[in-house]
């Protein structure tokens, strides 16, 4: 009789050990921080304060979000694992979003390796435009207000489409961003060029243009359906037609 008793109260403890290992236990977490930074320029290539840019995680409740510092560093905290859209936003600035982003594949938290160079809202207009044929090319000349100069270059960009309301949501092709240092100034386009970028030759085409910053904040939407363009000027006129060569 003593000795089961001795057993019993063996296993009691065991059971009682078990029990308390199991409760001081840490649950596994599903949360970690998202830290990053970014680069802010004025519209051109002048870095500038990269600090008080808003960071935030879209689709959280509430909305998860942080500033920059001095240094253009941010953390997220406690976000759960998952994917997610970031979306960075300062006044002056076209807001950027950085899609896709996985977030503790490992467990983890996430360190974005990437550092986006984000650029000002551009205040160059475009208040003239025209489009001629010439020796099977085309010239695309824009005017721009401010005027572009070697020491104060400005930045334009320009769509094109078969559809007269061609627009920057609305829109075939775009183009590069160019730094305009006289004005007008003038992009020639070859029956090539116009050709690799679908349209055929004797098409009628419209091209609108924009006046744009060096860094243009552009990202493509989660679904990949379009390219946005936050920090294109709208104030321009309206879009020009030619014939491809």
């Amino acid at each position: 009789m003593k000795l089961k008793l001795q057993t019993w109260g063996l296993l009691f403890m065991l059971i009682m050990v078990s029990c308390s290992s199991s409760d001081d236990s840490p649950a596994p977490s599903n949360q970690a921080n998202i830290s990053g930074s970014v680069n802010l320029y004025d519209e051109s290539t002048t870095l500038v304060d990269k600090s008080n840019m808003t960071v935030r995680v879209l689709g959280t409740t509430p909305v998860i979000t942080a500033l920059t510092d001095a240094d253009g560093k941010f953390v997220l905290t406690n976000v759960s694992f998952g994917t997610y859209t970031l979306e960075y936003e300062k006044t002056g600035y076209g807001t950027y979003q950085k899609t896709g982003l996985v977030h503790g594949n490992n467990g983890q938290a996430t360190f974005i390796t990437a550092t986006p160079s984000l650029g000002r809202l551009s205040t160059t207009g475009i208040t003239d435009l025209t489009a001629n044929t010439e020796n099977n090319q085309v010239i695309i000349s824009m005017t721009t207000n401010p005027a572009g100069s070697a020491e104060n270059r400005r930045y334009v960009r320009f769509f094109l489409s078969t559809d007269s309301t061609v627009s920057n949501t609305n829109y075939s092709y775009y183009s590069q961003v160019y730094g305009a240092q006289i004005n007008p100034f003038e992009k020639t386009i070859t029956q090539a060029e116009l050709v690799s970028a679908g349209f055929t030759s004797g098409q009628q085409v419209y091209v609108r243009a924009y006046g744009e910053s060096f860094w243009d904040n552009a990202y493509d939407l989660a679904d990949m359906s379009r390219r946005i363009f936050p920090n294109l000027n709208l104030n321009t006129v309206p879009a020009v037609s030619f014939n491809v060569p």
